[in-house]
């Protein structure tokens, strides 16, 4: 007769985490190319924005003698990084609870932090499916030319600090019913964008506006890429108001997702 060992019976009935976070984030990418209209909207619309308010700039300089149009390409990969993340984790989460497939998984081995991972995961690939699209068209349509280097690292901060933007495309998933949480997220999306300065200069806005942008997530991200494009290093502060929205954002969520839980939905 063979007698396990505690380890041995942990070890058996542990599943492979890995390949399980594998299939997830691939059936994630799949469900996010398989949706026309999202697809549209995070690949397509940041460059047709680009092709009319950066392409006629292009050739231009600020006042600090960066290129407009690295400027601009910058402020539109912002753009697409948070309309992805509302809409990704903002409607579709809010679909996947009503829809009953939150109430599955949780009825499952599954655990719940590795659906939310792998979630997480796809968005930050699509993301950069997308950045890479944009970079692609800037430079090859715009003239727009940033070094290898500059653009990894812009790409770079910009994935890593959507991750506050994630949190809060959560926050409306769990809180909003399907129907509501597109129109928040549409809602959220295009406000954010114009009070952040993604496209129109902030110093071109109305003095509340101005007053406003600090205290958007946006806003922070952008101002990192844009310190980033002009070789300013000074961007602590940005970093701390992200990790702060993060962390007040994932809180939110947390609640709202045990509260579903007590509630069986």
């Amino acid at each position: 007769m063979t007698t396990l060992t505690p380890t041995a019976a942990v070890s058996a009935r542990r599943a492979p985490l890995l390949p399980l976070l594998t299939q997830l984030v691939l059936a994630e990418l799949r469900r996010l190319a398989r949706n026309p209209m999202f697809a549209l909207a995070t690949l397509g619309f940041p460059i047709l924005f680009f092709a009319l308010f950066g392409l006629p700039a292009v050739h231009e300089k600020t006042a600090a003698g960066v290129n407009v149009g690295q400027y601009i390409l910058v402020s539109f990969g912002t753009y697409s990084l948070l309309t992805l993340a509302m809409f990704s984790f903002g409607a579709a989460v809010a679909s996947e609870r009503t829809g009953g497939w939150l109430r599955l998984l949780r009825a499952s081995p599954l655990p719940a932090p590795l659906y939310l991972l792998a979630k997480v995961i796809a968005a930050l690939l699509f993301s950069a499916l997308s950045l890479a699209l944009l970079y692609a068209f800037a430079h090859f349509v715009g003239g727009v030319t940033l070094p290898a280097g500059q653009a990894l690292l812009i790409a770079g901060k910009l994935l890593l600090g959507m991750v506050s933007l994630i949190a809060l495309g959560l926050c409306i998933g769990f809180l909003a019913n399907p129907t509501s949480a597109s129109v928040i997220a549409q809602i959220i999306s295009v406000l954010v964008s114009f009070g952040s300065g993604l496209f129109v200069p902030l110093d071109q806005l109305p003095k509340f506006v101005q007053h406003l942008a600090p205290y958007l997530p946006s806003y922070h991200l952008a101002q990192i890429g844009w310190n980033t494009l002009a070789g300013q290093g000074n961007d602590a502060v940005h970093w701390v108001w992200l990790a702060g929205y993060t962390l007040v954002f994932a809180l939110i969520a947390a609640w709202a997702y045990r509260r579903d839980e007590a509630r069986g939905e």
